[in-house]
């Protein structure tokens, strides 16, 4: 008997076992009152050891740069929006790129310049409207440039060293159909995509495909044309500019984006000299019956501008340009980097291949001016 109270007197007992012990039956009383703490603590026991995955910290990194754009009718003396057809007429998406309020937006969203009797407002994340006003535009890579009255404003983060890669998480973030900030996900399928299909025929010339985009399969409906693409980390991938969505033949989750490097490239380039200076050459390798040929080794040629500077130099459809200087010509997404990379004025010596031979032509190159209605 006394060695059996000398056990209970033991330190481990007393501070250990003995409230283990009481604990448990404790519990069992609880639970026979109320099953329902077991549920309870069963469910917070396993969802403690499980991971969320969120993209927030991306959403709220990115979405206060990500801006509705309006554009609306004016009043007959261009004071404001108009009372009798102040309707809004377009409604799309933009990402403030600077504090003191320089905005990225699609060029197809901005009213032509044949329509004066229109404005383009902006509305912030924190609710206030405000009139933009159009700084310049680039009709081959649809962009736009705006500017409102505003500073200290946040600017989307964008990462210089992040090249995109096919399977990354992005996010697309914008106004889709005027609902109010929206963000869907998905992954990049491609990169450098070119613009085929998706310019009219008016822009279609050796500057077609500039814009070398990134495709996705995240959802970019109506409304987020100018908004942001962004990766987990909030960082801006490039700015959403068109979608695929063929409901009659089911095509769905392609949509494309102007990488971030396009997009601060010809920003920079419009606020220094109003548009994009960019050589001309005046050729496609489509026209309105023929799509162009991948097998070809070089750019053949099935259109030429009748005033252009190929055509002055007597460069004729059927031709196949191989080589421009002492750079070989694969494809066309080559001879597009070449011409749009040098100065207009610039002479380049071309060489094509025309049945079996091959001639170099002297290309004095002219500026692109696509802007011009």
């Amino acid at each position: 008997m006394a060695a059996k109270v000398n056990f209970l007197r033991k330190p481990w007992f007393t501070f250990f076992i003995f409230p283990v012990a009481l604990g448990l039956v404790a519990a069992g009383i609880a639970l026979l009152i109320n099953p329902q703490l077991g549920e309870r603590f069963g469910d917070q026991l396993y969802t403690s050891n499980k991971e969320i995955t969120s993209y927030s910290y991306a959403v709220a990194r990115a979405s206060p740069s990500v801006v509705n754009i309006y554009v609306s009718r004016l009043n007959q003396d261009y004071t404001g929006i108009s009372t009798e057809t102040g309707e809004i007429t377009t409604s799309a998406s933009g990402v403030i790129m600077s504090p003191n309020g320089y905005i990225i937006t699609n060029y197809h969203v901005i009213p032509s310049l044949n329509e004066p009797n229109r404005a383009v407002w902006v509305q912030t994340m924190d609710g206030k409207l405000r009139q933009a006003f159009i700084v310049g535009y680039d009709r081959r890579t649809d962009i736009a440039v705006l500017k409102i009255n505003a500073q200290n404003l946040q600017a989307i983060p964008i990462d210089q060293n992040y090249t995109p890669r096919v399977g990354d998480v992005v996010l697309a973030i914008g106004n889709p159909n005027n609902l109010g900030l929206t963000v869907t996900h998905g992954i990049i399928s491609a990169t450098a995509r070119t613009g085929s299909g998706l310019l009219t025929r008016e822009m279609m010339n050796i500057r077609e495909g500039l814009q070398d985009l990134i495709q996705t399969d995240a959802p970019i409906n109506s409304g987020n044309s100018g908004g942001a693409l962004v990766n987990t980390n909030g960082d801006l991938v490039g700015i959403n500019t068109a979608s695929f969505n063929n409901h009659r033949y089911g095509t769905y989750g392609i949509g494309f984006a102007i990488p971030t490097k396009l997009v601060v490239r010809v920003m920079h380039e419009i606020l220094l000299h109003g548009r994009v200076i960019r050589g001309y050459l005046g050729i496609s390798d489509e026209n309105a019956e023929l799509i162009a040929n991948n097998n070809v080794n070089g750019v053949l040629v099935r259109y030429v501008d009748p005033l252009g500077p190929a055509a002055i130099a007597h460069i004729q459809e059927g031709d196949i340009i191989v080589q421009v200087d002492q750079k070989r010509i694969h494809n066309v997404r080559e001879l597009i980097d070449v011409i749009s990379s040098t100065s207009p004025g610039t002479e380049l010596n071309i060489t094509v291949e025309r049945q079996g031979r091959r001639y170099i032509y002297p290309v004095t190159l002219a500026e692109d001016r696509p802007n011009i209605d």
